[in-house]
């Protein structure tokens, strides 16, 4: 089932992989870092499955930075919330799409999208937005979910892999 395997590679893996190392980040006072999405935050058509693997790691990290704060332990838990990073497949993709010019224009650098990531775990920050305009979507849904909901509806339909139905 698509579904179920959608499952296993974008959420539970962390999960697992998360649980194996927490016994050796607890002894070293280490670092999780998360790669999510904007996607996690806010609702976006088409994109459902994505978007709900990406609400559930939001919602299992958070969980997790908050009970190892409970028990003292010394270990951070970043979550990465990136936007639109441009990647050689995506153009590639993309350039079959009319009018996604601007998308790819939107797209951050991916170098700079690492450094933003590995400076965020570096210092051990709660969660990181990158590039900028991901942090005021997401506090206009938290402001006006409603105006949210409204603007998505207005955007493209998209699929699993970026582009336009």
């Amino acid at each position: 089932d698509f579904f179920v395997d959608f499952l296993n590679i974008n959420l539970v893996s962390y999960v697992r992989l998360a649980s194996l190392a927490l016994p050796l980040l607890k002894e070293s006072g280490g670092h999780l870092v998360v790669i999510s999405s904007l996607a996690g935050k806010i609702p976006v058509p088409g994109l459902t499955f994505y978007c709900s693997v990406k609400y559930a790691l939001d919602g299992f990290f958070s969980s997790l930075r908050v009970e190892l704060m409970k028990a003292q332990q010394d270990v951070s838990v970043t979550l990465a919330v990136l936007g639109e990073i441009w990647t050689a497949q995506k153009q590639e993709v993309l350039e079959k799409v009319p009018g996604s010019q601007a998308m790819l224009d939107f797209s951050a650098a991916i170098d700079k999208t690492a450094l933003a990531i590995i400076r965020g775990g570096a210092t051990r920050a709660r969660e990181i937005y990158y590039p900028v305009y991901t942090f005021p979507w997401y506090q206009l849904t938290n402001l006006m979910p409603q105006v949210m909901d409204y603007l998505m509806t207005m955007a493209p339909d998209l699929d699993s892999s970026g582009t336009d139905q």
